[in-house]
């Protein structure tokens, strides 16, 4: 079996109601009951006066689809056993009202319902004001406020990505806590701070195409843009639209996309100054027009106003705080009319350098909601929330990602005009983030069958590949092409020094060869680079130690230096944890790297990029990420229709890097597995039936070993236990 690294992100590591909020909290259970009760079940009447709360997070049920399968891996809510078998055996005769009273009323008050209302309001919010492709940083200064966006655009440097940024990519940690209730007397209702942790995953393509997973708590929300719609999902009330058409999330503008941040910024209206913890700031505002609050409302509630200030520290230029704040008025004919007034502030900090660009890195969300109105003989009550983040890494540009990525869920494209379809999914085939071999070919081309697999969050192991479809026993799920690849020191010569192509025996010399006119033209940029060098003392010290990752950051800096990559482009793997005797041990291949460049009178600026840093990073990533490559002997076509498990590797011929490939998952007992037919393209194939929804899986190691001699190898080789069904039952 083939080697690779499993590609980690972190782990994914009641309130009490005051009496004046109970009658609110029982509104909030019967409007549940009408989203959650089978068909066969008569609806109670719900009051019409129901909060922004309800309206805002519990959508009618004519705008949400009846069911939603499953789009993670994820527990959705408890289930009780018992409880399950008893509504089954009810379904015949269907369930009363008070039957489901009494099944779903302690939903209400756990911790469950809690987190449910900080991933509604904190896990993805979006900006109040829409960014349109015609917006873009201003050249000329007409304005205060342009003037203090000029500052910014000069402080964090994002002019030169201008025009040369095309997706974004970002990983990060969040904890969340429902802090307390506060009456109209000002004491606290009840306060738990109690804490959810948990980490999101967002890819953004610029102008307004984006998707956002976020779990905490066991819970997973997802949401996302394809430029026509923005959408989301719950596990608790499946996929929906979202009111007030396409706009950015707000995450992103806290810091995260300077580009975006001055272009809504730069027609905003410039308020004056204000100090912020302790920070002088220019203010600029932008609030929403009357036309995107009237589509964002219906004809009980009505959404008042939704301002944004930006505050802009007057001393660095950066934005260092963000408030946004939203008036909704509640009324239904004959009762009185009820405000809800929602305020988020989010400060943000831990600015750091990503590409020559500043890019916050961490900061403090916090969120009031004030309920008040003549209804509430109470008087106003206030709820608190708040978040906390962090990033823990920023990519620009990733290889690969395209519309289709962006894709919303079935449910979602059944409200779709036919022309937006069309529109949706016209693209290039050669520019699929996932090809597939299984596409129906007879169907119309313009609306191709989805992606049969995306990469999402997992609870346990970061990120895995899932199918979106069911794929077929011996199915090829995708190809994929690696982002850099070297012949191993013995094949040098007997290979193409590009794709590792076996060359013909008559054809074997002691030259660097390639096998085709389009590999040599290919490999031009870096091999131009790697030939003005002596490479003999950085070979005899890899053949010496018998490292062969050495020689795949030796072709990574030259392809650095020609212009062909960037020195980030392994930045989005993870990284091998490595010990300072392990950091050491790499100082040596280090030196001679950089003396070989030197050596050349490759000039300083070329070879910037290169530091120690920078090799131990890039040789820890390729380190748990690295496929070796094994050719497999064979017609194409027999192999396709063959077992894969099945297929003898002739002989390892190099070592590889993919982008895709990295985020599969291992298993001792996989469900999918890679294979090279005759050069380093990846062909990843299924083992058995796989459903939608199902993680697909690939083995890391040679699973004939028994147990034992797995688990050691898995553990020094890639730093984790596998807890699979197979090791779990001591096959």
């Amino acid at each position: 079996m083939n080697s690779r690294a499993q590609a980690h992100v972190q782990k994914v590591h009641c309130r009490r109601e005051s009496p004046s909020s109970l009658p609110l909290i029982f509104l909030c259970l019967l409007h549940t009951a009408a989203l959650l009760l089978p068909p066969s079940v008569q609806a109670p009447q719900v009051p019409q006066s129901l909060s922004p709360l309800l309206y805002f997070f519990f959508p009618s049920r004519k705008q949400k689809p009846r069911s939603m399968g499953r789009l993670a891996p994820l527990s959705e809510v408890p289930i009780n056993g018992e409880e399950d078998s008893t509504n089954s055996s009810k379904k015949g005769r269907g369930l009363t009202w008070r039957n489901w009273i009494k099944t779903h009323l302690s939903l209400v008050f756990n911790k469950k319902s809690d987190l449910r209302i900080l991933l509604s309001v904190l896990g993805c919010p979006l900006f109040p004001i829409p960014l349109h492709p015609k917006q873009s940083i201003i050249n000329e200064v007409s304005s205060s406020a342009q003037y203090i966006i000029q500052h910014f655009t000069a402080a964090t440097g994002c002019r030169k990505l201008e025009g040369m940024v095309k997706s974004i990519f970002a990983t990060g940690k969040v904890t969340m806590a429902m802090l307390d209730e506060l009456g109209s007397g000002g004491s606290a209702a009840g306060a738990n701070g109690v804490s959810q942790k948990g980490c999101f995953v967002m890819w953004q393509m610029v102008p307004d195409k984006w998707l956002i997973e976020l779990v905490v708590g066991g819970h997973k929300v997802v949401a996302g843009s394809d430029g026509s719609v923005a959408w989301r999902h719950t596990p608790w009330l499946g996929a929906h639209t979202a009111r007030g058409g396409v706009r950015p999330l707000r995450r992103a503008l806290q810091g995260l996309d300077p580009l975006a941040i001055a272009a809504v910024f730069s027609s905003a209206q410039h308020l004056g100054e204000k100090r912020i913890s302790g920070v002088d700031c220019f203010a600029l505002q932008l609030s929403a027009d009357q036309a995107d609050l009237a589509e964002r409302g219906d004809k009980t509630a009505e959404m008042i106003k939704h301002v944004i200030y930006g505050y802009f520290s007057q001393r660095s230029g950066l934005l260092v705080y963000l408030e946004d704040s939203y008036l909704t008025r509640i009324q239904s004919p004959g009762a009185q009319p009820m405000y809800w007034e929602t305020t988020m502030s989010t400060r943000i900090e831990d600015y750091r350098t990503v590409e020559g660009v500043m890019i916050a890195h961490a900061g403090h969300s916090s969120v009031i909601i004030t309920r008040f109105g003549d209804n509430l003989k109470s008087g106003p009550t206030v709820t608190r929330m708040e978040e906390t983040w962090a990033i823990d890494d920023v990519a620009f540009n990733v290889p690969g990602l395209s519309i289709d990525c962006f894709i919303p869920p079935t449910e979602v494209k059944r409200d779709y005009p036919e022309d937006d379809l069309a529109t949706l999914f016209r693209t290039s085939s050669s520019t699929y983030f996932f090809t597939s071999s299984t596409a129906n070919k007879s169907e119309d081309p313009v609306r191709p069958e989805p992606p049969p697999i995306r990469v999402s969050l997992t609870e346990s192991a970061g990120r895995g590949v899932f199918a979106t479809r069911r794929i077929g026993a011996g199915d090829l799920i995708h190809t994929a092409r690696p982002l850099v690849a070297h012949p191993l020191l013995s094949t040098t010569h007997s290979v193409c020094y590009f794709c590792l192509r076996k060359l013909k025996a008559t054809s074997q010399t002691q030259a660097i060869q390639f096998c085709s006119n389009e590999c040599e033209e290919q490999s031009m940029g870096f091999y131009n680079v790697e030939r003005r060098a002596n490479w003999s003392d950085y070979d005899n010290y890899c053949r010496m130690h018998g490292l062969k990752y050495p020689l795949l950051v030796k072709r990574l800096a030259c392809m650095v230096i020609s212009g062909v990559a960037a020195a980030d482009s392994f930045d989005i793997l993870q990284p091998e944890s490595l010990s300072p005797v392990m950091v050491s041990e790499m100082e040596e291949g280090f030196n001679l790297l950089r003396g070989a460049f030197t050596k050349a009178n490759i000039c300083d600026e070329q070879v910037a990029f290169l530091t120690k840093t920078w090799y131990t990073s890039v040789l820890a990533r390729i380190r748990i990420n690295a496929f070796r490559v094994e050719l497999a002997g064979g017609l194409y076509e027999d192999l396709l229709t063959s077992a894969a498990a099945s297929v003898e590797a002739e002989a390892a011929v190099g070592n590889a890097v993919y982008m895709l490939p990295s985020f599969y998952n291992h298993d001792c007992d996989p469900n999918a597995h890679i294979l090279w037919i005759e050069n380093a393209d990846a062909r990843l194939k299924v083992l058995r039936d796989v459903e939608a929804g199902e993680e697909l899986r690939i083995c890391y190691i040679d699973a004939s070993m028994d147990r034992d001699a797995r688990q050691t190898l898995l553990s020094q080789g890639f730093g984790f236990q596998c807890n699979c069904f197979r090791c779990s039952s001591g096959d």
